[in-house]
Protein backbone atom coordinates (compact mmCIF):
# COMPACT_ATOMS: atom_id res chain seq x y z
CA UNK A 1 0.00 0.00 0.00
CA UNK A 2 1.38 3.29 -0.93
CA UNK A 3 0.18 5.83 1.56
CA UNK A 4 -0.53 5.66 5.25
CA UNK A 5 -4.13 5.12 6.13
CA UNK A 6 -6.12 4.65 9.27
CA UNK A 7 -7.78 1.27 9.83
CA UNK A 8 -11.02 0.93 11.66
CA UNK A 9 -10.10 -0.95 14.79
CA UNK A 10 -12.83 -3.53 14.61
CA UNK A 11 -11.87 -6.58 12.51
CA UNK A 12 -15.27 -8.16 11.99
CA UNK A 13 -14.05 -11.71 11.69
CA UNK A 14 -17.19 -13.76 11.89
CA UNK A 15 -15.75 -17.20 11.25
CA UNK A 16 -15.03 -18.31 7.78
CA UNK A 17 -12.95 -17.57 4.77
CA UNK A 18 -15.37 -17.96 1.95
CA UNK A 19 -14.97 -18.53 -1.75
CA UNK A 20 -13.81 -21.24 -4.08
CA UNK A 21 -13.12 -23.77 -1.33
CA UNK A 22 -9.95 -21.93 -0.51
CA UNK A 23 -8.39 -22.14 -3.95
CA UNK A 24 -5.88 -19.43 -4.62
CA UNK A 25 -2.14 -19.03 -4.53
CA UNK A 26 0.32 -21.78 -3.71
CA UNK A 27 0.21 -23.47 -0.34
CA UNK A 28 1.84 -21.69 2.57
CA UNK A 29 5.21 -22.94 3.81
CA UNK A 30 3.54 -24.70 6.72
CA UNK A 31 -0.12 -25.61 7.22
CA UNK A 32 -2.22 -26.50 10.22
CA UNK A 33 -2.95 -30.00 11.42
CA UNK A 34 -5.31 -32.05 9.27
CA UNK A 35 -8.93 -31.62 10.41
CA UNK A 36 -10.57 -34.64 11.93
CA UNK A 37 -13.70 -36.11 10.40
CA UNK A 38 -16.80 -34.76 12.04
CA UNK A 39 -15.72 -31.13 12.17
CA UNK A 40 -15.62 -28.90 15.18
CA UNK A 41 -15.62 -29.74 18.87
CA UNK A 42 -16.68 -26.96 21.22
CA UNK A 43 -15.35 -24.66 18.54
CA UNK A 44 -13.26 -24.90 15.40
CA UNK A 45 -10.89 -27.90 15.72
CA UNK A 46 -8.58 -26.41 13.10
CA UNK A 47 -8.90 -23.54 10.74
CA UNK A 48 -11.42 -24.22 7.97
CA UNK A 49 -13.34 -22.52 5.20
CA UNK A 50 -16.76 -21.54 6.51
CA UNK A 51 -19.63 -22.85 4.40
CA UNK A 52 -17.66 -25.84 3.10
CA UNK A 53 -18.36 -29.46 4.05
CA UNK A 54 -17.25 -30.23 7.60
CA UNK A 55 -16.74 -26.59 8.58
CA UNK A 56 -19.05 -24.18 10.40
CA UNK A 57 -22.17 -22.83 8.75
CA UNK A 58 -21.77 -19.21 7.71
CA UNK A 59 -23.10 -16.22 9.63
CA UNK A 60 -26.49 -16.44 7.87
CA UNK A 61 -26.87 -20.14 8.80
CA UNK A 62 -26.10 -21.17 5.24
CA UNK A 63 -23.53 -23.24 3.37
CA UNK A 64 -22.08 -23.43 -0.09
CA UNK A 65 -24.48 -24.72 -2.80
CA UNK A 66 -25.55 -28.38 -2.39
CA UNK A 67 -24.64 -28.45 1.32
CA UNK A 68 -26.99 -28.16 4.31
CA UNK A 69 -26.37 -26.56 7.70
CA UNK A 70 -26.86 -29.52 10.05
CA UNK A 71 -27.27 -29.36 13.87
CA UNK A 72 -24.68 -31.28 15.92
CA UNK A 73 -24.97 -32.54 19.51
CA UNK A 74 -24.48 -29.67 21.98
CA UNK A 75 -22.05 -28.02 22.58
CA UNK A 76 -20.71 -28.78 19.12
CA UNK A 77 -21.61 -26.06 16.58
CA UNK A 78 -23.67 -26.68 13.47
CA UNK A 79 -21.73 -27.92 10.45
CA UNK A 80 -22.19 -27.88 6.68
CA UNK A 81 -22.96 -31.42 5.54
CA UNK A 82 -23.74 -33.35 2.38
CA UNK A 83 -26.67 -35.38 3.61
CA UNK A 84 -25.32 -37.26 6.63
CA UNK A 85 -21.71 -36.78 5.56
CA UNK A 86 -20.14 -34.01 7.69
CA UNK A 87 -16.51 -35.00 7.11
CA UNK A 88 -14.17 -32.14 6.35
CA UNK A 89 -13.20 -31.72 2.70
CA UNK A 90 -12.30 -28.03 2.44
CA UNK A 91 -8.90 -28.20 4.07
CA UNK A 92 -7.26 -25.85 6.52
CA UNK A 93 -6.85 -22.09 6.26
CA UNK A 94 -3.62 -20.12 6.19
CA UNK A 95 -0.12 -20.90 7.40
CA UNK A 96 2.01 -20.98 10.54
CA UNK A 97 5.74 -20.98 11.22
CA UNK A 98 5.69 -23.50 14.08
CA UNK A 99 3.38 -26.24 15.32
CA UNK A 100 1.13 -25.03 18.14
CA UNK A 101 1.47 -26.98 21.38
CA UNK A 102 -0.62 -26.81 24.54
CA UNK A 103 -3.65 -24.53 24.75
CA UNK A 104 -2.78 -21.01 23.57
CA UNK A 105 -4.69 -18.05 24.95
CA UNK A 106 -4.91 -14.40 23.95
CA UNK A 107 -6.80 -11.23 24.84
CA UNK A 108 -9.97 -10.99 22.71
CA UNK A 109 -10.00 -8.19 20.19
CA UNK A 110 -7.85 -6.84 17.39
CA UNK A 111 -4.79 -4.72 16.94
CA UNK A 112 -4.10 -2.63 13.85
CA UNK A 113 -0.33 -2.36 13.35
CA UNK A 114 0.73 1.22 12.59
CA UNK A 115 2.30 2.17 9.31
CA UNK A 116 5.86 3.09 10.22
CA UNK A 117 8.64 4.67 8.20
CA UNK A 118 8.28 3.57 4.63
CA UNK A 119 6.26 0.46 5.51
CA UNK A 120 2.51 -0.07 5.53
CA UNK A 121 0.45 -1.77 8.26
CA UNK A 122 1.59 -5.18 6.98
CA UNK A 123 5.24 -4.24 7.43
CA UNK A 124 6.00 -4.24 3.69
CA UNK A 125 7.30 -1.25 1.68
CA UNK A 126 4.38 1.10 1.12
CA UNK A 127 5.67 1.90 -2.36
CA UNK A 128 4.77 -1.61 -3.56
CA UNK A 129 1.04 -1.02 -2.95
CA UNK A 130 -0.05 2.29 -4.44
CA UNK A 131 -3.77 2.08 -3.59
CA UNK A 132 -3.92 0.99 0.04
CA UNK A 133 -6.06 4.02 0.84
CA UNK A 134 -8.94 2.26 -0.96
CA UNK A 135 -9.25 -0.10 2.02
CA UNK A 136 -10.87 2.28 4.49
CA UNK A 137 -11.88 -0.16 7.23
CA UNK A 138 -11.55 -3.67 8.61
CA UNK A 139 -13.72 -5.20 11.34
CA UNK A 140 -13.43 -8.67 12.86
CA UNK A 141 -15.42 -10.66 15.44
CA UNK A 142 -16.19 -14.27 16.25
CA UNK A 143 -14.12 -17.42 16.10
CA UNK A 144 -14.26 -20.70 17.99
CA UNK A 145 -17.83 -21.97 17.92
CA UNK A 146 -19.01 -19.20 15.55
CA UNK A 147 -17.68 -18.04 12.20
CA UNK A 148 -14.94 -15.45 12.31
CA UNK A 149 -16.33 -12.65 10.15
CA UNK A 150 -13.93 -10.25 8.53
CA UNK A 151 -15.63 -7.17 7.12
CA UNK A 152 -13.53 -5.10 4.74
CA UNK A 153 -14.78 -1.72 3.50
CA UNK A 154 -13.57 -0.36 0.16
CA UNK A 155 -13.95 3.12 -1.34
CA UNK A 156 -12.40 4.65 -4.47
CA UNK A 157 -13.06 6.73 -7.59
CA UNK A 158 -13.22 3.39 -9.44
CA UNK A 159 -15.38 0.37 -8.67
CA UNK A 160 -13.81 -2.67 -7.02
CA UNK A 161 -12.60 -5.39 -9.42
CA UNK A 162 -14.26 -8.66 -8.39
CA UNK A 163 -12.20 -10.89 -10.68
CA UNK A 164 -11.30 -11.95 -14.21
CA UNK A 165 -14.16 -13.56 -16.11
CA UNK A 166 -13.56 -16.58 -18.36
CA UNK A 167 -15.90 -19.14 -19.91
CA UNK A 168 -15.06 -21.66 -17.19
CA UNK A 169 -14.64 -19.18 -14.31
CA UNK A 170 -17.28 -16.45 -14.54
CA UNK A 171 -17.58 -13.35 -12.37
CA UNK A 172 -20.91 -12.60 -10.72
CA UNK A 173 -22.63 -9.84 -12.69
CA UNK A 174 -23.63 -6.61 -10.94
CA UNK A 175 -27.41 -6.66 -11.08
CA UNK A 176 -29.00 -4.53 -9.79
CA UNK A 177 -26.57 -1.73 -8.92
CA UNK A 178 -25.86 -1.74 -6.02
CA UNK A 179 -26.27 -5.44 -5.24
CA UNK A 180 -25.74 -8.01 -2.49
CA UNK A 181 -24.47 -11.50 -3.37
CA UNK A 182 -23.53 -14.41 -1.11
CA UNK A 183 -20.89 -16.84 -2.42
CA UNK A 184 -20.05 -14.65 -5.43
CA UNK A 185 -18.15 -16.04 -8.39
CA UNK A 186 -14.76 -14.32 -8.59
CA UNK A 187 -13.43 -15.60 -11.90
CA UNK A 188 -10.11 -17.26 -12.64
CA UNK A 189 -8.12 -17.59 -9.39
CA UNK A 190 -4.87 -17.52 -11.40
CA UNK A 191 -5.58 -14.05 -12.82
CA UNK A 192 -3.32 -11.26 -11.55
CA UNK A 193 -2.40 -7.66 -12.29
CA UNK A 194 0.79 -6.79 -14.16
CA UNK A 195 2.95 -7.28 -11.06
CA UNK A 196 1.47 -10.59 -9.94
CA UNK A 197 -1.16 -9.63 -7.35
CA UNK A 198 -4.68 -11.11 -7.42
CA UNK A 199 -7.22 -8.93 -9.20
CA UNK A 200 -10.02 -10.39 -7.10
CA UNK A 201 -10.36 -9.32 -3.44
CA UNK A 202 -8.79 -11.90 -1.12
CA UNK A 203 -7.70 -12.49 2.45
CA UNK A 204 -4.61 -14.29 3.77
CA UNK A 205 -4.37 -15.84 7.27
CA UNK A 206 -1.37 -16.64 9.51
CA UNK A 207 -1.46 -18.25 12.97
CA UNK A 208 0.70 -16.13 15.29
CA UNK A 209 0.06 -18.13 18.48
CA UNK A 210 3.63 -19.43 18.71
CA UNK A 211 5.52 -16.77 16.75
CA UNK A 212 4.04 -13.22 16.67
CA UNK A 213 6.45 -12.28 13.88
CA UNK A 214 5.33 -15.13 11.59
CA UNK A 215 4.19 -14.17 8.07
CA UNK A 216 3.92 -17.67 6.56
CA UNK A 217 0.37 -17.15 5.30
CA UNK A 218 0.99 -13.77 3.64
CA UNK A 219 0.63 -13.26 -0.09
CA UNK A 220 4.33 -12.34 -0.28
CA UNK A 221 5.22 -15.71 1.31
CA UNK A 222 3.09 -17.76 -1.08
CA UNK A 223 0.21 -18.17 1.36
CA UNK A 224 -3.17 -19.40 0.09
CA UNK A 225 -5.73 -16.74 -0.84
CA UNK A 226 -9.42 -16.97 0.14
CA UNK A 227 -12.37 -15.33 -1.56
CA UNK A 228 -15.18 -13.33 0.05
CA UNK A 229 -18.26 -15.19 1.22
CA UNK A 230 -20.36 -12.13 0.33
CA UNK A 231 -20.02 -8.85 -1.57
CA UNK A 232 -22.14 -5.71 -1.15
CA UNK A 233 -22.23 -2.50 -3.20
CA UNK A 234 -20.82 -2.08 -6.72
CA UNK A 235 -18.11 -3.88 -8.65
CA UNK A 236 -16.86 -4.74 -12.12
CA UNK A 237 -14.97 -7.58 -13.80
CA UNK A 238 -11.84 -7.97 -15.92
CA UNK A 239 -10.69 -10.02 -18.87
CA UNK A 240 -7.37 -11.83 -19.07
CA UNK A 241 -4.76 -12.86 -21.61
CA UNK A 242 -3.18 -16.27 -22.12
CA UNK A 243 -0.66 -15.50 -19.36
CA UNK A 244 -3.52 -14.84 -16.91
CA UNK A 245 -2.75 -11.11 -16.75
CA UNK A 246 -6.00 -9.28 -16.22
CA UNK A 247 -7.34 -6.15 -17.91
CA UNK A 248 -10.13 -4.57 -15.83
CA UNK A 249 -13.14 -3.06 -17.53
CA UNK A 250 -12.58 0.60 -18.41
CA UNK A 251 -16.19 1.50 -17.73
CA UNK A 252 -17.35 1.77 -14.14
CA UNK A 253 -20.98 1.14 -13.13
CA UNK A 254 -23.12 3.97 -11.82
CA UNK A 255 -21.73 5.60 -8.69
CA UNK A 256 -23.27 4.20 -5.52
CA UNK A 257 -21.55 6.44 -2.95
CA UNK A 258 -22.01 4.36 0.25
CA UNK A 259 -25.24 2.60 -0.77
CA UNK A 260 -24.27 -1.03 -0.09
CA UNK A 261 -27.86 -2.38 0.13
CA UNK A 262 -29.77 -3.23 3.29
CA UNK A 263 -28.00 -6.62 3.55
CA UNK A 264 -24.58 -5.09 4.15
CA UNK A 265 -23.10 -4.46 7.56
CA UNK A 266 -23.32 -0.86 8.78
CA UNK A 267 -20.47 1.24 7.43
CA UNK A 268 -18.44 2.50 10.40
CA UNK A 269 -18.34 6.28 10.69
CA UNK A 270 -14.55 6.27 10.44
CA UNK A 271 -14.71 4.34 7.14
CA UNK A 272 -17.26 6.73 5.75
CA UNK A 273 -15.12 9.69 6.83
CA UNK A 274 -12.03 8.19 5.18
CA UNK A 275 -13.84 7.14 2.00
CA UNK A 276 -15.42 10.05 0.16
CA UNK A 277 -15.18 8.70 -3.38
CA UNK A 278 -18.07 7.49 -5.57
CA UNK A 279 -17.69 3.72 -5.24
CA UNK A 280 -18.17 1.86 -1.99
CA UNK A 281 -18.18 -1.88 -1.32
CA UNK A 282 -18.07 -4.32 1.55
CA UNK A 283 -16.23 -7.63 1.21
CA UNK A 284 -17.23 -10.12 3.90
CA UNK A 285 -14.84 -13.00 4.53
CA UNK A 286 -15.71 -15.84 6.89
CA UNK A 287 -13.26 -18.40 8.22
CA UNK A 288 -13.15 -20.96 10.98
CA UNK A 289 -10.52 -19.90 13.51
CA UNK A 290 -9.50 -21.70 16.70
CA UNK A 291 -10.56 -19.97 19.90
CA UNK A 292 -7.59 -18.67 21.88
CA UNK A 293 -5.33 -18.50 18.84
CA UNK A 294 -3.97 -15.21 17.55
CA UNK A 295 -4.07 -14.55 13.80
CA UNK A 296 -2.58 -12.14 11.30
CA UNK A 297 -5.16 -11.00 8.75
CA UNK A 298 -3.91 -9.62 5.43
CA UNK A 299 -6.42 -8.20 2.93
CA UNK A 300 -5.61 -7.40 -0.71
CA UNK A 301 -8.01 -5.58 -3.07
CA UNK A 302 -7.72 -3.98 -6.52
CA UNK A 303 -9.40 -0.86 -7.92
CA UNK A 304 -9.00 -1.98 -11.52
CA UNK A 305 -6.43 0.54 -12.76
CA UNK A 306 -3.14 -0.71 -14.15
CA UNK A 307 -1.48 2.67 -14.68
CA UNK A 308 0.79 2.48 -11.61
CA UNK A 309 2.08 -1.05 -12.04
CA UNK A 310 -1.14 -2.52 -10.69
CA UNK A 311 -3.33 -0.34 -8.47
CA UNK A 312 -3.63 -2.74 -5.57
CA UNK A 313 -3.93 -2.12 -1.84
CA UNK A 314 -3.17 -4.22 1.22
CA UNK A 315 -3.81 -3.93 4.94
CA UNK A 316 -3.18 -6.08 8.01
CA UNK A 317 -4.51 -6.62 11.52
CA UNK A 318 -3.91 -9.04 14.39
CA UNK A 319 -6.99 -10.81 15.77
CA UNK A 320 -7.60 -12.97 18.86
CA UNK A 321 -10.28 -15.51 17.96
CA UNK A 322 -13.27 -16.56 20.01
CA UNK A 323 -13.27 -16.22 23.78
CA UNK A 324 -9.49 -15.98 23.93
CA UNK A 325 -9.20 -19.51 25.35
CA UNK A 326 -9.23 -22.87 23.60
CA UNK A 327 -12.41 -24.29 25.19
CA UNK A 328 -15.76 -22.66 25.79
CA UNK A 329 -16.53 -21.46 29.34
CA UNK A 330 -17.31 -24.45 31.59
CA UNK A 331 -15.64 -26.95 29.24
CA UNK A 332 -12.52 -28.60 30.66
CA UNK A 333 -9.28 -28.60 28.68
CA UNK A 334 -7.51 -31.92 28.16
CA UNK A 335 -4.69 -33.70 26.39
CA UNK A 336 -5.85 -35.74 23.42
CA UNK A 337 -5.40 -39.48 23.96
CA UNK A 338 -7.22 -42.56 22.65
CA UNK A 339 -9.02 -43.51 25.87
CA UNK A 340 -10.00 -40.00 26.95
CA UNK A 341 -8.79 -40.75 30.48
CA UNK A 342 -8.06 -37.08 31.12
CA UNK A 343 -11.76 -36.19 30.84
CA UNK A 344 -14.78 -36.77 33.14
CA UNK A 345 -17.10 -39.73 32.59
CA UNK A 346 -19.26 -39.65 29.46
CA UNK A 347 -16.98 -37.11 27.79
CA UNK A 348 -14.04 -37.47 25.43
CA UNK A 349 -11.08 -35.29 24.60
CA UNK A 350 -11.83 -33.61 21.25
CA UNK A 351 -9.24 -31.15 19.98
CA UNK A 352 -8.14 -30.32 23.51
CA UNK A 353 -11.62 -29.97 25.08
CA UNK A 354 -13.72 -32.49 27.06
CA UNK A 355 -16.96 -32.89 25.12
CA UNK A 356 -19.96 -35.20 25.54
CA UNK A 357 -19.54 -38.52 23.78
CA UNK A 358 -21.66 -38.80 20.63
CA UNK A 359 -23.85 -41.87 20.91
Amino acid sequence: MATSFRWIAVLTILFGCGGKNGTGTADAPAMFDTPQSGGAGSGAPTTCIVGTQGCLCDSTGGCEPNLTCTPQPSPRPNLCCNGSDCSSVGGTVGGTCNATTGAPSCTPGITIPPATGGNDSCGYPASTFVESTTIVGINAVGGGSSPAIIQVFYNDEHALTLGCATASDPVTALSPDPAAVHYPQTGDPACTDVVGRPLRPVVFITDLSVDPSCRAGDMQMGGPAYDPVAIFGSWKSATEDTSHIGTPATMDPAANKWNLTSQADPVPASAMAAGKENYGAEMRFEVGLISGHSYRIQVVAHDGDQNKGGDSGEACATFCAGTGTLCDPGVMECVDNPDGASCPANTACVQGCCLPVIQ
